[in-house]
This record gives structure tokens, sequence and C-alpha cells, in this order.
């Protein structure tokens, strides 16, 4: 959520058109890294030049356990640096600004072995056999892997302070940068991805500023008694600006249809309402775009503990709604790519299989789905009503 970087989104934007999405599949966007090194290059000149090499968080920690510096392919991805059809880093792109090869890492698989645990470490722990350390994946993309999305009629909705729409995805499919495209965790395999800026953090900061001395369970025990669509109430989920589909960090959240009967409980439903309904917009891009037809959703973070929100999911995405008996996100999904790269299963099927378990299931309701048909269709005008007062106001 850090958008400094918005001036050399637009230089790369301006530098390179319609190239950028060709090569990598990805429009511009604030929490990539190429553009973050511009803004180290022109703010920060005197770290540029002693860099060598760049790396993200969890390459970082691979290098730091082995002593071996690499990057896989599903966070090359998400650097804006990465020639996705060729896998390999966009001499292009570098070309473009002046960067050189050689501040990119060697690219591997994320199941790769990529050496075995130091010895200095080794006996900082108190190991006495030998360690193997994998590549491992990008956050998503092992979450993905981890809630067993390995199909393509499988979504996971992922609500954490930012929520996540995500869809497995064959080669071939192009979405011209209004979704995010990146390699998964699996040999030659892609997913899309939309994100939602502000989907947990919504919820926390109505709690934090009108419930600050009452838990979750507490604020929420009572949205099942309001009926779909929060008698008239829409809430537009974008306090922090918003991601997908509309790429605008100036808009801003709002209450619409406020009146002097809405309570506290239509208030907190429509916060998830509004949520959820931005999650929608991914999932209606994945349907028109690439004739996608979800089967289940599987549902994970603070949007998986509440029965009422779990069903009202069912009811707005239309799709069946699971849940994880054991939920651990990208640590689950890291922990099965160190599996696959020990060799220890057959397929990827039969890993899902053996790690991954599903707890409850939650039907769409014809009723409440025809009824949230009804209020998307309105929210999403919401943004085009709003988005001229929000740009000014933030002047």
């Amino acid at each position: 959520n850090d958008v400094r970087t918005t001036a050399q989104c637009e230089k790369i934007k301006e530098t390179l058109g319609e190239e950028l999405i060709s090569i990598t599949q990805n429009k511009a966007l604030e929490g990539f890294t190429l553009p973050k090194i511009l803004w180290v290059k022109e703010h920060e000149p005197t770290i540029f030049e002693k860099a060598r090499q760049f790396l993200l968080p969890k390459d970082y920690l691979g290098f730091r356990l082995t002593g071996s510096k690499q990057m896989e392919y599903s966070d090359a991805a998400g650097t804006l640096l990465l020639d996705l059809k060729n896998k390999q880093w966009s001499e292009s792109v570098l070309a473009a600004f002046d960067l050189p090869k050689t501040i990119c890492p060697t690219l591997v698989e994320s199941s790769d072995k990529i050496g075995t645990l130091s010895e200095e470490l080794m006996k900082e722990f108190g190991f006495t056999q030998t360690i193997n350390v994998y590549a491992g994946g990008a956050d998503n993309a092992s979450a993905a892997l981890g809630a067993g999305i390995i199909s393509p009629d499988i979504g996971m909705a992922s609500i954490g302070t930012s929520g996540v729409f995500l869809a497995y995805e064959e080669a071939g499919k192009e979405y011209q940068g209004d979704l995010h495209y990146f390699y998964h965790v699996l040999r030659d395999s892609f997913y899309s991805m939309g994100v939602t800026l502000a989907a947990g953090h919504s919820l926390s900061w109505f709690k934090n500023t009108f419930a600050p001395n009452e838990d979750f369970d507490a604020l929420l025990k009572d949205i099942g008694t309001i009926p779909a669509g929060s008698e008239g109430l829409l809430f537009m989920p974008y306090i922090s600006g918003e991601r997908t589909p509309y790429t605008d960090s100036k808009i801003r959240g709002s209450f619409l249809g406020m009146d002097q009967g809405h309570t506290r409980d239509h208030f907190a439903r429509a916060v998830l309402e509004g949520i959820t309904f931005s999650l929608k917009d991914s999932q209606k891009l994945m349907e028109e775009r690439a004739g996608k037809n979800f089967r289940k959703i599987v549902s994970v973070g603070g949007g998986a503990k509440n029965p009422d929100w779990l069903q009202m999911q069912a009811d707005i995405f239309d799709a069946t709604i699971v849940t994880l008996t054991t939920e651990q996100g990208p640590g689950m999904g890291a922990v099965m790519l160190a599996a696959m790269g020990q060799g220890w299963f057959d397929s990827v099927e039969e890993l899902v299989a053996t790690f991954v378990k599903e707890a409850k299931t939650y039907e769409p309701v014809k009723e409440q789905v025809e009824a949230y048909e009804h209020i998307y269709a309105i929210y999403r005008d919401g943004y085009g009503a709003t988005k001229d007062i929000s740009h000014a106001l933030q002047k």
C-alpha cells in the first residue's frame, strides 16, 4: 500500500507504453519492484550505486540460509522485469531504464533445491543432518497451492488486510493488465489475480473507529438479521485507493444511501458486502475475459471466520464456498513446495489430496443470489459516481 512510486509508474508507462504489458502481462503499479528500484535510483542514488543485485524477501532469506542468490518465477513475475512468455529477464525493459542485467538474480523453479543450510547455521541451530533448502514462492501463489487451487474451475477468495480473488490459469490467457497475471508455483502454470487494497482493513477500520472496545464477534453478531443490501446502504471499500479493476490511488471510500433508519448493524453488514462486491469485480473480469465458471471458491483469511459472511460470499459470488480444516495459507504452500522438491509425491494432485482438507460448505441461495445481482449492478455504478468527487477532495 506504499504509493510513493506513483511518479515512477507514470515514467514506466510513458517510456514503454503497450510494450510493457506485452512483455510482462501486467501494468505498472506502485507495489511492483521496478518502480521501487527506480525510486531508490532517483531519491537515494548513493544507495543505488552500491547495489549489486536485488532479491525479494524470501529469496534474501534463502541467500542467508544457503549463501546462494536466486529468484523463482512466481515472485519474479511481480517485478515488472520478467519476460513472461520467454521465462527470462527482459533485456528491453532493463535497457529502457539503464539497469544492468547483472542486477537480476538467477531464475529457478519454486520447488528447486537452492542449496543446503550453511555450516554456520547448522552449528547455531544444533542440527547434525544435512538440511535441504528449496526456493519457495510468492505469497499468493503459495497460498493458492496451500488452498488446493490447481485447476481452472476453482477460485480463491483471500481476505486479509488486502483482499485477493485468485484463479489457476493455463498458458495463453491474457487480461491486458486488467488483472495480475503471474507464474504459479507449479512449473509452467499461471494464476490470475485481482486485488482489493482495503478488504479486511475496511472492517478493522470500521471496528476501530466505531466499536473500539468490542471484538469482531460482538460487532458482527447481529448482521444476519439485516437483509441483503443492508436496506439501501452501500459501502465503497476504497479507503486506501483501489487496485482492481480501477487502478486508482486517489479514489476514496464512501457510504451511499444512508438514512435515519440505518443502525450500526446495517453499516457493519454494508462493509462486508462492499468488500465482497469489490472481490466480485475480479471474478467478473475472469468470467468475461476467460469464460471462467467457478464450481467452487475456497475462502481463506478473515472472511472465512464468520458464517454470515461466508453465506454472503456464496450468494454474491453465486458459487459453492468452502473453508479448510487447517488454514495456514502461504506457509502451508511453502511446506508443500519443499515436499515436492524432496520428491515425496508422484503428482500435484496427490500432494494436494494429502495436505488440503475441506471443512464447511456454503451453497448459494437462489433468492439471495438474485437480490445481490441487482444490488451489485448498482454498486458497479458507485466508482464512476464518486471518482471526480474523491479526486477533488484529495487536492
